[in-house]
């Protein structure tokens, strides 16, 4: 399949105007509640993970935003203001009633990844695009349906360039089309027999699990970390060097996990919204609005890096549903004279679709778990 990382503006970090109003604001976004007299913000909890691996690099010099086009820049507004937003759009998606006796969770995404392509001594900027739909649900065969959307250049310049090295096919990062695992213009179809609906190291979650997450953010940070011994061991064998702490591995962990119960389960409202606050609480994670995924689409976020030159993760969610945007990664911008230098690739996972239907999965015959023809349309 071909490989995706992420887009989208890095927003500045805006001072809080009132210490006191923000401090009220953050235990509102972590405890769900409000307090009348202001707690002392005693630290913070943890952050950030790698959403899938990178295969290969890409050169990429001075990338504009994803979704900073006609759709306009990203709107900073203050940090209180924010985290008053992420917190009331989490008690919305909380107050939803769980939906009840449909046959399928289906879930459907669109990746993107925008980054400087070279042919033919001609370079341009183009969004590469993939959609996904996963169907699940309780004694139901897990079935994954996934889709090339294309690689187009940009802006009217871009497409000039791509003009002059001769309008040649483009798949991702190059124009070699044949060893694609989705090809554009191709569909994939993964039927399998296993519920399998979570699995991220040591965490292994089916359909019942999940739905019986915590929905308090604390308790909820209690469960997922029951799984962490046993992960970090695995991790301290396959990689005996450990370059970073262990608190910093076990916080990037959690917010894979975060990030994937959001986006790839039938977790909770409730449990959903006690994601929201849990990861607002990491360290280094802040809360900006106005942040825009690759179609544009503005959102309240909550942002994370780790302060090491490495990408910023950024959850962006919609104020008035509650309800997730996207998941995106975004490199920082280049140091003075290294503006050609590779860095990681951009990437958003955008949010289509997410809940519960009657809707059956329309699968081409022989793409079934026992099919031994290559499912590839």
């Amino acid at each position: 399949m071909n490989d995706f990382r992420l887009v989208d503006a890095v927003m500045p970090d805006v001072a809080p105007p009132d210490p006191a109003k923000a401090a009220e604001a953050r235990a509102r976004v972590l405890g769900g509640r409000r307090r009348r007299s202001v707690p002392r913000w005693a630290g913070v909890l943890t952050a950030a993970t790698a959403t899938a691996a990178v295969i290969g690099a890409v050169a990429v010099v001075a990338v504009p935003s994803l979704g900073g086009g006609p759709a306009g820049p990203a709107v900073t507004v203050t940090r209180v203001n924010a985290e008053e937003v992420l917190a009331a759009a989490a008690d919305r998606l909380a107050r939803r009633p769980e939906a009840t006796g449909r046959r399928y969770w289906r879930g459907e995404t669109e990746e993107v990844v925008r980054r400087r392509i070279g042919v033919a001594g001609h370079t341009f900027l183009a969004d590469e695009r993939v959609g996904q739909t996963t169907w699940l649900g309780p004694g139901r065969k897990r079935t994954i349906v996934i889709s090339g959307l294309g690689t187009r250049p940009v802006t009217a310049a871009d497409r000039a360039e791509w003009r002059k090295a001769g309008s040649p096919r483009l798949c991702g990062a190059d124009t070699d089309c044949d060893n694609d695992m989705v090809p554009d213009g191709k569909t994939r179809y993964i039927v399998s027999d296993t519920e399998e609906v979570l699995q991220q190291g040591a965490l292994e979650l089916n359909g019942r699990e999940i739905r019986d997450l915590p929905r308090d953010p604390a308790a909820l940070r209690e469960r997922l970390l029951s799984y962490w011994p046993a992960q970090w061991k695995a991790m301290k064998k396959n990689v005996p060097a450990q370059v970073r702490a262990e608190s910093a591995e076990r916080d990037d962990w959690l917010w894979g996990i975060g990030e994937s119960l959001l986006l790839g389960t039938p977790a909770t409202p409730g449990t959903r919204a006690a994601i929201y606050r849990m990861l607002a609480g990491l360290p280094r994670a802040r809360v900006v609005d106005g942040i825009r995924d690759a179609d544009g689409r503005a959102g309240v976020a909550v942002l994370r890096g780790d302060g090491r030159g490495e990408p910023e993760k950024q959850l962006v969610v919609d104020r008035e549903t509650g309800e997730p945007l996207a998941v995106q990664q975004v490199s920082p911008a280049p140091a003075a004279g290294q503006e050609r230098l590779p860095v990681n690739r951009l990437y958003s996972r955008m949010v289509k679709r997410l809940g519960w239907t009657d809707d059956e999965p329309v699968v081409p015959k022989g793409c079934d778990p026992d099919g031994k023809k290559d499912c590839l349309r």
